[in-house]
C-alpha cells in the first residue's frame, strides 16, 4: 500500500481514523491486528468490561486488538459506514465500500451484538445523531 492513506485524529466520539488522501472503493485500508486468543476467553473479557477491542474471526479464535499499535482499532462504528471488515488469510482488514474523501472519517459497522453490549446509551454515529 506504500504511504498510509490515513491518520489518527480527534473524532466526535474520541479518537478516529481519517483519510489523508482519496481512497478508492475496494481498497484495503488497514489491518486490524493483535494477538490471537481463544474466543471463549475473549467473550469472558468482554462481559467483564475489560476489553472493547476484540474482533472475532471464528468461533475458535479472536483478535485482541487492544494494543495501541493496532491502528485498525481507531476506525469507529457507523450504522452507514464507508468501509467493511473482511477476513483474508486469517487476518482482518478494513476495506473501502465506496470512495472515501480526504478528511472523511473511516468507519465500519461493528455489528448489533457489539453495539448492544458496549453502547449502553445508544449509538452516537452521524446517521443516528440526526
Amino acid at each position: 500500500m506504500g504511504d498510509k492513506p490515513y491518520r489518527v485524529g480527534r473524532s466526535r466520539t474520541g479518537l478516529g481514523l481519517f483519510a489523508t488522501e482519496p481512497i478508492r472503493k475496494h481498497t484495503l485500508i488497514v489491518e486490524y491486528s493483535g494477538p490471537r486468543i481463544a474466543t471463549a476467553q475473549a467473550q469472558k473479557r468482554e462481559r467483564a468490561g475489560r476489553s472493547k477491542f476484540m474482533f472475532e474471526i471464528s468461533n475458535r479464535w479472536t483478535i485482541d486488538g487492544a494494543g495501541r499499535d493496532n491502528i485498525g482499532r481507531y476506525a469507529n462504528h457507523a450504522c452507514k459506514p464507508n468501509a467493511e471488515s473482511m477476513l483474508l488469510r486469517g487476518k482482518i482488514f478494513l476495506k473501502a465500500i465506496r470512495r472515501i474523501q480526504p478528511g472523511e472519517e473511516i468507519t465500519y459497522d461493528y455489528g448489533r451484538e457489539y453495539v448492544k453490549l458496549f453502547f449502553t446509551s445508544g449509538c452516537k454515529c452521524a446517521s443516528c445523531r440526526k
